[in-house]
């Protein structure tokens, strides 16, 4: 009797969930949000390998996709499409993996595309990050560094005099 009761509440909480999870673009209204950037046809996200903060034209993360486009053409449809939406290429690589950098106002957007499993179709990795500002001073509190509060203002980070002086000698 126990068994049986066991096994109930057993069946009762079997996960029927698909274990890859993965969802057409189409069908996942919160990608639809995402109006700055191409979204190839043919594709489904990995939301196990997607993770994005903000939305619309302010976002940052990783939209990850799978396509049963080949490389080439997920390659040349992003090529295509990119600056149609005012993005500026900054560099790519086309290749088995290939890879490709973008830059629009303050935030710079790298795609690496790669074959899908057993060489079918490509997987998309869709990375959006903030544009550095020109190192570790752009992130200083004003009045480091570059402020002009109190004191000589001595400009970015590393850029006032180096100062050098002559190792000690060794002891023997």
């Amino acid at each position: 009797m126990i068994v049986a009761a066991a096994a109930g509440v057993l069946a009762g909480c079997t996960d029927t969930t698909p274990k890859n999870n993965t969802n057409p673009v189409g069908q996942t209204a919160g990608f639809a949000q995402f109006t700055d950037i191409p979204i190839p046809p043919k594709n489904s996200i990995d939301l196990d390998r997607t993770l994005v903060f903000g939305s619309e034209r302010d976002w940052i993360g990783r939209i990850s996709l799978s396509s049963s486009m080949a490389v080439g053409e997920i390659y040349d449809f992003y090529k295509r499409e990119m600056p149609k939406l005012g993005w500026t290429e900054l560099t790519s690589v086309r290749s088995a993996t290939s890879v490709l950098t973008y830059q629009m106002d303050n935030r710079v957007a790298t795609i690496q595309v790669g074959s899908g499993r057993f060489g079918l179709g490509s997987n998309i990795d869709f990375w959006m990050n903030p544009r550095s500002g020109g190192g570790a001073s752009a992130f200083a509190p004003s009045g480091s560094f570059g402020g002009s509060s109190g004191g000589t203002s001595r400009g970015s980070a590393g850029s006032g005099p180096i100062e050098s002086s002559p190792l000690p000698a060794a002891r023997r």
